[in-house]
């Protein structure tokens, strides 16, 4: 049953990936791109591209879902994903537009999500591989969903801009619901709810993140990434205190690994822009890709969180070590 279920979440993200690319590009790209003659392009001008490869890492983690988290499946899919990206870009210089090649795109997705399951499956071993670093990358990737934002002065009043700001949010809460749920999938259900307190802070932190400023604003931003890795730590057996400290780590490693983030992200997004025959972003703001600043700030939480959870497996083997040695020791005394 569990893995039916399972089964049914990746293929579903599949083809959620799909549509969601599909429309940003053929419908929300073309809107938000601004004429080669225009004066200012700001920093989130291009927020259809990070949906768009938040939704093939969606389709990316869906497919390893199907494969059990196989190490070489996650690089047969990786390989497969990094080839989407690239597609991606070069229909968004040709300029494809409109609902009919939004159909099409779909159709062409859904090939590529099938394509990249069966690359996945085809090189998979038997046996299910570690999920860590892969179920990190993607609750991050939820998390900064939540940061995408179009490049209007609030409050939005005119009537085609509101549409598109609606139809933004239900297009980050498609991905982050279908995020979460590949995570879940990729962790074991037997201690799940060890992870909902700090999903829950989260989701909370979530608030300040997008919608205060000053230090309540900068907290958000901060314990949004950082409870989703800790919720993903905390499926293994970790002891509560430890869990506490990779929430910490991950709180005060993000604050100097903002400005490298920032700027590796940045400079991937206005090549990106480049390749796909944009406009650049103005001088006076940054062309931040948020995909790019999730994946690497994913991998930074996993390795964390994965030494922390070391450490911690490695103190219980030494301990467990110890008794029974004393065990032993008591035993040969007796005897």
């Amino acid at each position: 049953m569990g893995m039916r279920w399972r089964a049914v979440v990746g293929g579903v993200s599949g083809l959620v990936a799909a549509v969601i690319w599909a429309v940003g590009l053929a419908i929300y790209q073309p809107y938000m791109e601004p004429s080669p003659a225009a004066e200012f392009v700001g920093n989130n001008t291009y927020w259809p591209r990070d949906i768009r490869q938040l939704a093939v890492l969606l389709a990316f983690g869906g497919a390893v879902l199907l494969c059990r988290a196989d190490r070489r499946a996650v690089l047969a899919a990786a390989v497969g994903a990094v080839i989407w990206v690239g597609a991606d870009l070069e229909l968004d210089r040709a300029g494809v537009s409109g609902t009919a090649a939004a159909v099409w795109l779909a159709v062409g997705g859904v090939v590529a999500f099938a394509g990249m399951v069966f690359a996945a499956r085809t090189v998979a071993t038997p046996e299910a591989g570690s999920a860590h670093f892969l179920t990190t990358v993607l609750a991050v990737a939820a998390a900064v969903t939540v940061l995408i934002t179009t490049p209007w002065d609030e409050p939005v009043t005119d009537a085609a801009d509101v549409r598109v700001e609606n139809a933004l949010s239900l297009l980050k809460v498609a991905l982050i619901v279908m995020l979460a749920a590949v995570v879940v999938g990729l962790l074991p259900l037997g201690r799940i709810l060890w992870a909902l307190p700090f999903a829950a802070l989260a989701v909370l932190a979530a608030w300040p993140a997008t919608a205060a400023y000053g230090w309540l604003g900068a907290l958000g931003l901060v314990l949004l990434p950082a409870a989703a890795t800790t919720a993903v730590a905390a499926t293994g057996d970790v002891p509560p205190l430890r869990l506490l400290a990779i929430l910490g780590a991950c709180a005060l490693a993000l604050i100097p690994a903002y400005l490298l983030l920032y700027f590796i992200g940045s400079a991937l997004g206005a090549a990106m822009t480049s390749l796909a025959g944009n406009p650049a972003v103005d001088s006076a703001d940054t062309d931040l890709s948020l995909a790019v600043a999730a994946v690497l700030l994913g991998l930074l939480f996993a390795t964390i969180s994965r030494a922390f959870i070391a450490s911690a497996w490695g103190s219980a083997s030494a301990s467990a070590s110890g008794s029974a040695s004393d065990s032993g020791s008591a035993s040969g005394a007796a005897s």
